[in-house]
Formats: structure tokens, sequence, C-alpha cells
């Protein structure tokens, strides 16, 4: 599989990030969204070196990351004992009348 380049901005420096075909709109919205978080790490904390704030953005985003898998998780989960409270209300209801 060939690899291209991908140029990138981030925090005002450019990288090549090295991709597989039909990987490159993926590469830079990653990169934007990574230049955003640092950004706004930034904003909050004027004083903070960049090392600091790429680690306080990587913890937020991992943060991010592990709240959106367990989301639907969850939502899959209340939903499924919501149905089950409503189909066990039915049956009580079928086998009362």
């Amino acid at each position: 599989m060939s690899k291209e380049g991908v140029k990138v901005r981030i925090l005002e420096r450019d990288f090549t990030i090295a991709c597989g075909p039909g990987e490159r709109s993926a590469v830079e919205a990653a990169a934007d969204y990574l230049n955003e978080q640092l950004k706004q790490v930034q904003a909050q904390s004027k004083v903070i070196g960049v090392e600091h704030t790429v680690v306080l953005a990587a913890l937020n985003m991992a943060n991010e990351l592990l709240a959106a898998q367990a989301a639907p998780l969850n939502d899959i989960s209340e939903s499924v004992v919501d149905r089950i409270r409503e189909m066990r209300q039915s049956i009580a209801e079928f086998s009362s009348s």
C-alpha cells in the first residue's frame, strides 16, 4: 500500500503526515480538531508551555473519547431496561385480564 504525505499546520508549525490512500481528509480533520483543542487549552491557561498544553489537550480528548464510547452503551442499557419494564407491564395486564 502506498503512502502519501499530507501537510497540516498545528500550533503555527507545519507537519507532513504519512497516510494511506483515501485517508487525506480524515488526517486533515484530525489535525484541525487537535489544533482547535490545543488553542482552547492555551486560551484557558496563557502561561503554560507547549508540552503542558499538549498533555492537557490529550487528556481532554481522551476524556471525550471515553465518554462517547460509554454514552451509547448507557443509552442502550436504559432503553432496553425501559422496554423490558413496558413488556413486563403489558404481560401483567394481559395475564390479569
